[in-house]
């Protein structure tokens, strides 16, 4: 286990020191800080929500819960395994943006966006490559900015794809019975109609 965490070590500060270049210390902070995008993802989500068909509208109820979800299980992990930041733990850091004292495994940036990545993908596939960039690129960053090491990312991948995937199965399992009750009180409805037409 030592020789793990002293290869994370070495690759952190591979990436966060030695793999650099001015474009990425510009671009790497502007995607790794969720405020830069929430209010873009929110209008999306609204307009998709009201405007999109049945499929769009449950896809995006799902996805939300397959990330409440996954940070839950998060949350949970950080709090049992108490591993430090590299940012507080470590000197020499690039610290490019900001370090919180919460713990650093796994990344909870990394967990939000594998889940979306692997739900939405398995719905619209055709999507999966941008989605799969975007998630690596964000979890890149998490290291690259000085707030994670490589394995609390891949922690984070590991936990929101496995979030991702019991939605899944979840949805497989309840969709056709949402469907036959959805269907079935259409169906009296329109008999109630019927009956009071008479």
């Amino acid at each position: 286990m030592d020789y793990v965490l002293q290869l994370d070590k070495g690759l952190f500060y591979l990436i966060n020191t030695k793999l650099t270049t001015s474009f990425l210390d510009f671009f790497m902070p502007f995607i790794t800080t969720k405020a830069n995008f929430i209010n873009v993802i929110v209008f999306a989500w609204l307009i998709i929500f009201i405007m999109g068909k049945w499929k769009d509208r449950k896809a995006l109820i799902i996805v939300v819960l397959a990330v409440l979800m996954s940070d839950l299980a998060t949350d949970i992990l950080k709090n049992l395994i108490y591993r430090v930041r590299p940012c507080n733990a470590l000197a020499d850091v690039r610290i490019l943006a900001g370090c919180t004292e919460s713990f650093s495994f796994p990344s909870g940036h990394a967990t939000n966006v594998f889940a979306v990545a692997v739900y939405l993908s398995y719905i619209y596939r055709r999507y999966l490559p941008i989605l799969f960039i975007l998630a690596i690129l964000v979890a890149y960053s998490r290291v690259y900015t000085g707030a994670h090491y490589p394995l609390d990312v891949a922690g984070g991948a590991v936990v929101g794809s496995i979030g991702a995937i019991i939605a899944i199965e979840v949805d497989k399992k309840l969709s056709p019975v949402a469907v036959l009750w959805f269907n079935k009180m259409r169906k009296r409805k329109m008999k109630e109609q019927a009956q009071c037409d008479e």
